[in-house]
């Protein structure tokens, strides 16, 4: 008998799509590198100088750059089921009849 566990072959992930999320959060890397573009005094937005409020502009942009990204990612690399106990992975074609609602475990009070 082999003491080796069973290995889950996970659907290969969509490379494209991870490079594309990788992109998404570079731009912010290289945005704020790029300081001379941004290192002045004028235009004023309410009373800040435009080098800090630039900077307060990216962090929002950088935020929905990095959701964008997860939510690509999360895209590109399909889920593999588990069982509810979470010990083991879910074979495509074994059933087990706890798991019978696509993998999730049953809730409290209803075994």
């Amino acid at each position: 008998m082999s003491t080796t566990p069973h290995r889950h072959q996970a659907p290969p992930a969509n490379k494209g799509l991870l490079v594309l999320a990788g992109v998404l959060l570079a731009i912010p890397i290289i945005a704020l590198l790029l300081v001379g573009t941004y290192a002045r005094d004028e235009p004023r937005l309410g009373g800040f100088p435009f080098f800090i409020w630039y900077q307060f502009l990216w962090v929002a942009i950088t935020s929905l750059l990095t959701y964008s990204a997860y939510r690509i990612v999360l895209k590109a690399r399909p889920h593999v089921p588990m069982t509810p106990e979470g010990d083991a992975f879910l074979d495509s074609d074994a059933t087990d009849g706890d798991t019978t609602d696509g993998g999730t475990a049953p809730e409290e009070g209803t075994r």
